[in-house]
């Protein structure tokens, strides 16, 4: 109920990406200068606009109104039927981090060559750690959708005390919390996404790519394929000319979104890495691990198969990789797995056709690997 007038409210701006959010409880709402105006009550359905110095901006009697968004929850935040954005997934992770501060954790853990971010962020508030990344090949970008919809179901189950796809979750990431890092490319996405015209290295793009298809790049925004630039035995792999994708770089982590990655998971102890790709509906997992971890790892990877369905790649013993995932077996001595999620889409992004049963068959991914770390 309204306490104060409505001019003493800011004009209201129309929401880019719209949200609908319900009161947990009864919650004030503020104007612009941080004064009371009046109060929704539990279970009231309100209207996200955007976020202002740690606020939420709600429509409150047709005009602008500042509210704690730890006093909201959502139900189903993202649309992953459609290509979500580096704009987009860049907004819903600082919404989730204030929606839930208590068992959420945002963090900006670099940025890629033309200066987006990249963000990480926690779900759970288990001591043992996983990661879960995606989108580090430009046109793979389906594996956001899927990062994000983990990020909003398991969120929604954890805050409600509900379980999903079989899992207590709350249980679950108390014990074991989950890592996700939804866009390591952002670049590169956006290039895909949105063209040639959305880059500030127009000029070089179009000299590395040769074409005016840019649906089919790979690469970060300087020609770099960042899954061959970390040191999974970095020195073995062919050098080749720059083009959209397969060039490794000048050097082992020359790009900042390979450090960024790299710095990250080195702050960490994570059990494990699911690394998400898109095309083969196949498992990678081996890179020469001792017997005991090629067990381990061949035991996780099975269980994911299982779920998935997907075939697992058997050992193929070539020595030189610079995937990421690779790099995290040989580094951490942990379970690097690397998830491709769809059937081959050749030379460009995964049809959002293919999206439901993506979902169905990835939606608990995150949730078994969480369980099978518990023991580790």
């Amino acid at each position: 109920m309204p306490t104060k007038k409505a001019n003493s409210l800011a004009t209201l701006k129309s929401a880019i990406y719209p949200i609908t959010l319900y009161a947990e409880k009864t919650s004030a709402v503020y104007d612009q200068n941080g004064i009371k105006i009046g109060s929704l009550n539990k279970g009231q359905t309100v209207h996200l606009k955007g976020i202002s110095k740690g606020h939420g901006i709600i429509e409150y009697l047709g005009q602008s109104g500042y509210v704690d968004l730890a006093n909201y929850y959502h139900k189903n935040l993202v649309n992953p039927t459609k290509s979500v954005t580096y704009k987009a997934y860049s907004y819903y992770v600082k919404v989730f981090a204030k929606l839930y501060p208590e068992f959420t954790s945002l963090e900006k853990i670099g940025e890629s060559v033309e200066g987006r971010a990249i963000y990480a962020l926690r779900v759970g508030n288990g001591k043992k750690e996983i990661l879960v990344d995606a989108a580090i090949h430009a046109r793979e970008h389906m594996t956001t959708n899927v990062v994000m919809e983990m990020i909003d179901n398991y969120s929604y189950s954890y805050n409600k005390k509900t379980s999903f796809a079989g899992y207590n979750v709350r249980q679950t990431l108390d014990t074991t919390s989950i890592w996700f890092v939804p866009m390591i490319n952002p670049d590169g996405v956006t290039l895909v996404q949105n063209g040639i015209n959305s880059m500030a290295n127009k000029n070089l793009i179009k000299q590395i790519n040769k074409s005016s298809n840019y649906k089919r790049w790979k690469a970060n925004a300087r020609g770099v394929d960042l899954n061959r630039n970390f040191d999974g035995e970095w020195k073995y792999v062919p050098f080749t000319s720059k083009t959209y994708k397969g060039y490794k770089g000048p050097r082992v982590f020359s790009e900042p979104e390979a450090q960024a990655l790299k710095a990250f998971v080195e702050r960490h102890k994570f059990k494990s890495d699911i690394s998400y790709h898109s095309s083969g509906q196949i498992l990678y997992w081996f890179n020469f691990q001792n017997s005991a971890n090629y067990k381990r790892d061949l035991a996780l990877t099975r269980q994911i198969s299982r779920v998935t369905g997907y075939s697992i790649i058997p050992p193929l013993y070539v020595r030189g990789s610079g995937s990421s995932a690779d790099w995290f077996i040989m580094s951490q001595k942990k379970p690097g797995i690397t998830v491709e999620i769809a059937p081959y889409a050749g030379e460009g992004p995964v049809s959002h056709k293919h999206w439901n049963n993506v979902w169905n068959k990835n939606k608990s991914i995150g949730l078994l690997a969480s369980k099978e770390a518990s023991k580790r």
